[in-house]
Formats: structure tokens, sequence, C-alpha cells
């Protein structure tokens, strides 16, 4: 009697053993259970006590034997980061915009930037491209074409995850009296993963792009006559805003 439930223990568990996955998520932890979900939202796992675990889809970078391969069909080795895969950003920005101890106004503008989702195996962002802002003063407006790189890092891995991001550049003048200088913006955020594709990002962004400006000035001579002359003057745009983006 004792021999035939022994046996029948160890046959039930061979049968769990068997039945258990391994599961490997992108900071390298590995966890074993039964898959009870599995789709492109989230993986949820019973391990052997009956306790559930919830992961992102997004982190998950294979299950058992079967890797789950990048979307652009390339072969993942151990020297290459898993998961990589190039990615399109689309961001508007809009605020406000000072020209210090000057004036000030709003800014409106738009980027877009293509690049890498994953560096290692983690979801941060690096890339570059093309955007316009424009600056709108009393009396005057600017209009740049920053070409730029940019990186955005999140806090913590997950579908809800705060983020930090930067970019350097050279912000073109776009008028004949405005030349281009130096551009940087820096950002602090919210990233919300819609799916391994997507993500929508919420921010308040601070940006600043350096220029020249060639302005007109009239002096009067002590006989009264005018004298008008043309000089190229340094400017810094200091503006700060909200950016809304999405990465597809």
């Amino acid at each position: 009697m004792y021999k035939r439930i022994i046996l029948l223990v160890l046959v039930l568990l061979t049968f769990t053993v068997s039945e258990a996955s391994v599961i490997t998520l992108r900071n390298g932890k590995i966890v074993q259970g039964e898959v009870l979900v599995n789709n492109d939202e989230v993986v949820i796992v019973k391990d052997a006590k009956g306790a559930r675990f919830q992961y992102p889809a997004a982190e998950v970078v294979s299950i058992s034997d079967q890797e789950i391969a990048p979307e652009n069909n390339e072969e993942t080795t151990d020297n290459k980061p898993q998961g990589r895969k190039t990615t399109i950003m689309i961001g508007l920005t809009g605020g406000g915009a000072i020209i210090p101890q000057e004036k000030s106004g709003g800014h409106i503008g738009g980027e877009f930037m293509i690049g890498s989702r994953y560096i290692g195996q983690r979801s941060i962002f690096v890339g570059g491209g093309l955007g316009v802002h424009g600056i709108l003063m009393k009396g005057q407006n600017y209009l740049f074409l920053p070409l730029q790189l940019a990186v955005n890092v999140p806090f913590i891995e997950g579908k809800h995850a705060p983020f930090a991001g930067a970019a350097v550049g050279y912000g073109f003048g776009l008028s004949k009296s405005t030349k281009g200088g130096i551009y940087t913006s820096a950002q602090v955020g919210y990233r919300y993963a819609f799916s391994k594709k997507s993500a929508l990002l919420l921010s308040l962004r601070a940006q600043f792009q350096q220029a020249k400006i060639e302005a007109t000035e009239t002096i009067k001579d002590p006989d009264g006559t005018e004298t008008a002359f043309t000089n190229n003057t340094g400017r810094s745009f200091v503006t700060i805003g909200f950016h809304l983006g999405i990465t597809f």
C-alpha cells in the first residue's frame, strides 16, 4: 500500500515538473512555473506553491527553450542584446519662452526621431532626428530647426515608468535675420507602454537655444541726423513646457 502511494506521488511530481516552464526576464531573473497567460500585454505564471506572478510581456525574453525573437526577425546571439529593435518617436511641445532679462512669450514645436528602443537589456531609447520649434515673442517670431541626438532612460522597467531624457544638437535659424546655435533640452516625465511595440510619453521639458539675431538700430546725431546700422547680437532662448510623445 505504502509503495503504491509513494509511486503515485513520484508520478505526480514528475508530471508537475514536466509541465513547468522556465521564464527568463530582461533583468536576468529566472522564474519557474506554469504559464497561465501569455499574450502581447502580460505573462502570468503560477509557481509550485500556487502563488501567481505577473510580468509585462515586454520584459520577458524567453519561455522554456523557445526564445522570443525580436520583431525585426533578426537572430539573437549571446553577443547581441536581446530585444534590440529600431523605433520611431514623434513628439509635440508647447509652453512659455523667454529671452533672459529682455522678453517673454510662448513656444510650440514638434520632432521626429529614429533610434534603438533597447540598450543592453533595458528599455532605453537612443536616437537622432529633426525638430521644428517656433518662439513667439511680442512683435517678433523666431523659427528653428534643431538637428539633435537624444536619450530617454526609464527609472524602472515595466508598463508604467517614470523616465528622464536629454538631447543636444544644433538649431538652425529658418529666417534671414536669425542664425542658429547650440540646442539642448532636458525632461522628466511618465511613460506608459501600450505593448512591446509602442509607448506614450508625457513630460515636463526645458529647452535652451542659442542664436544670433540681426537687428537694425537708429542713432540720432547731435545735429539731429538719424543713422541706421545693422548688427548681429547674441541671444539665448529658454523655453519650459509640456511634451507629449509616442514611440512605435
